[in-house]
C-alpha cells in the first residue's frame, strides 16, 4: 500500500512513486532511502532528483555493494554530496552581505 511521502521513516529501503505532468503514477525501479538533505539510492548513496508523491517498502532484493564499490565510497559519494551543497549555501550567504 502506498503512503504518503510526509511519513516515510528514515534509513530503510523503500520504494517510490512520482506523478508525472499528465497524472501518471510512475514507481522508481530501484530502492531509495531519506535522508535529511532528500533522498538517495539505497545501492549506490548517489542523490535521488525527484520529488515523489508516494512511498512503500521495497519487495525487492537490494545489493549490499555495488559491483566495483565499497561501504566506505558509497559513503564518501554522500559525504562529497553534503560538502558541495554546504559550499553552495555558503557562497550564497557571502553573497548577500
Amino acid at each position: 500500500m502506498w503512503k504518503s511521502t510526509a511519513t516515510a521513516p528514515f534509513d530503510r529501503n523503500l520504494q517510490l512513486a512520482v506523478i508525472d505532468t499528465a497524472g501518471q503514477v510512475h514507481a522508481l525501479v530501484f530502492p531509495c532511502r531519506r535522508v535529511l538533505r532528500g533522498w538517495v539510492n539505497s545501492q549506490t548513496g548517489s542523490p535521488v532528483h525527484v520529488f515523489p508523491t508516494h512511498w512503500r517498502e521495497w519487495e525487492g532484493l537490494i545489493e549490499k555493494t555495488p559491483i566495483g564499490e565499497s561501504e566506505r565510497d558509497r559513503l564518501a559519494i554522500v559525504e562529497e554530496y553534503a560538502d558541495a551543497l554546504r559550499a553552495i549555501i555558503k557562497k550564497e550567504r557571502d553573497g548577500l552581505n
